[in-house]
């Protein structure tokens, strides 16, 4: 697999989210298809006037992708599921907060059990949540371990 695509903020200040993405290694087949997508790419690079309320990304891992039989035909659609348009924090993902994903592709539901935290994409099975979340210049993004297809 080709290494993740790198991006230059310049080294001037806070990084951008799309700069702290392109080295998370674990998530890199994601990243590409975020690449895929103009939408996206200006969400991640804080150039979006649809995320002026701030970035929540729910970063599915390599292994989300792998565990497909095969890739979702509209890849782009999936994608904006992961992508929520104002910040999240882990207190509200904890005190089972409901949102929704970009472009209202989805409601997401947090919640926690156990010292957990899970968030439910519609009427999907509820994804662990992983850590306290990667912060940057323009968003905040938290690892999950499988995809809203």
């Amino acid at each position: 697999m080709a290494e993740p695509y790198m991006f230059d903020s310049g080294g001037q200040g806070k990084p951008q989210l799309s700069d702290i993405l392109g080295k998370e290694k674990s998530a890199s087949i994601a990243l590409d298809a975020i690449l895929r997508s103009e939408a996206l790419v200006r969400a991640i690079s804080g150039a979006s006037t649809d995320f002026t309320n701030g970035l929540t990304l729910l970063l599915p891992t390599n292994s989300a992708f792998q565990s497909l039989d095969s890739i979702p035909d509209d890849l782009e659609l999936v994608m904006k599921r992961h992508f929520i348009p104002q910040v999240v924090t882990p207190q509200q993902m904890e005190k089972g907060t409901t949102v929704f994903a970009y472009e209202r592709v989805a409601s997401l539901r947090f919640s926690a059990v156990h010292g957990k935290v899970y968030v439910q994409a519609d009427r999907r099975p509820p994804v662990e949540v992983k850590g306290a979340g990667t912060h940057a210049s323009g968003g905040t993004y938290f690892l999950i371990d499988q995809l809203f297809v």
